[in-house]
């Protein structure tokens, strides 16, 4: 059995800006900003999750 890759992820991509600052919004109470990101990330949805939520634990710190 051959190892293949997949191809690369569809989708965009966030900026760190984007993501730190819909972590804000997220920490601050609102999703709306996270729900977007994340909604427009594509096949990157869930790396785009992940890195929100990292930078709501490294704020809460």
């Amino acid at each position: 059995m051959r190892f293949r890759r997949t191809s690369e992820p569809a989708g965009y991509r966030p900026t760190e800006a984007e993501v730190v600052e819909a972590a804000a919004q997220l920490n601050a109470g609102s999703h709306h900003a996270a729900y977007d990101l994340t909604a427009h990330s594509g096949d990157r949805r869930q790396e785009t999750a992940m890195r929100i939520l990292g930078h709501c634990v490294e704020d809460g710190d």
